[in-house]
């Protein structure tokens, strides 16, 4: 297996078809949340910590897997000694939905779930051990430059999906832990109520507590501001309406944003191009 990079991830936008890495961080390795335009398979191998994912919180261990698809805004907190290590692998949808046949969709344990529920897996021993067989000939294919790598590297991802897959619809879900209650409260508000005006003042006054305080506990607990948050959930919402088809014009009004430039340059900023590039590049 590969030696680990130990870059902590700050990179989020992939142009590659797939990308895949065993990586070691050193302690503490708490991130903000955020969203990718590709899919993420998380393998976690140690280290000790929560992993947060729209509104649930997952504790993980050695062989948790996490499925996480690119609407589903998410977080590492990981505390203790031990170095945080696993292997990350983004994959582009659209590219691998071919490989997908009506008795086999590689990529319903991405889609055929609500928003933030059934993210996590627990790896048996056995699958793990065929999943990280399969991930060090994908990351071997990858860094490769011979004839074929690139069909290679494709076919080990297939194989990988297939073993997720399998896992995911003969398992059970893994129960969450609880959020935070505050935060756990607030997060459950705005998304019942994104598409509207949501202010400070008015979440303060729905949980009966002064703004300040408010603003400063979510924070701490959540690892983002309110306004963060309230942005990455709309433009993650934006990017479903356009793949529908949605106009720019619709997706703004759509997704609870109400200033057409400030909505351009947000969702740039968070998904690296322009809104109408992504639905015409994303539209399915």
């Amino acid at each position: 297996m590969y030696r680990p990079q130990t870059d902590h991830y700050k990179q989020i936008h992939f142009p590659e078809t797939i990308r895949s890495h065993y990586m070691l961080s050193a302690q503490p390795f708490n991130s903000s949340y955020h969203m990718h335009d590709s899919y993420e398979l998380l393998l976690f191998l140690n280290g000790n910590g929560d992993y947060y994912i729209e509104h649930r919180r997952y504790h993980i261990n050695r062989g948790s897997l996490l499925v996480i698809n690119s609407n589903e805004i998410h977080r590492a907190d990981i505390t203790g000694e031990a170095p945080y290590e696993r292997v990350a692998t983004h994959f582009s949808p659209d590219w691998i939905r071919r490989f997908s046949t009506p008795d086999s969709d590689l990529l319903s344990c991405f889609e055929k779930r609500p928003a933030g529920e059934r993210n996590l897996l627990s790896l048996d021993h056995a699958a793990l051990e065929q999943y990280l067989a399969l991930a060090d000939r994908m990351h071997t294919a990858l860094a490769s430059d011979h004839f074929g790598h690139d069909v290679l590297a494709a076919s080990f991802l297939v194989q990988i999906l297939v073993l997720v897959n399998n896992f995911f619809h003969s398992h059970k879900e893994q129960p969450p832990v609880p959020l935070p209650p505050l935060s756990g409260q607030i997060m459950g508000y705005i998304n019942k109520h994104l598409l509207e005006s949501i202010t400070v003042r008015g979440l303060a006054d729905h949980v009966h507590l002064d703004p300040s305080y408010l603003s400063r506990k979510f924070k701490e607990q959540a690892g983002c501001s309110l306004r963060e948050y309230i942005i990455l959930k709309r433009v993650a919402f934006a990017k479903d309406l356009l793949r529908q088809g949605k106009s720019v014009t619709e997706a703004c009004q759509g997704s609870g944003f109400h200033d057409y430039a400030n909505f351009i340059r947000t969702f740039k900023k968070h998904t690296g191009i322009p809104p109408g590039q992504y639905g015409r590049k994303n539209q399915t």
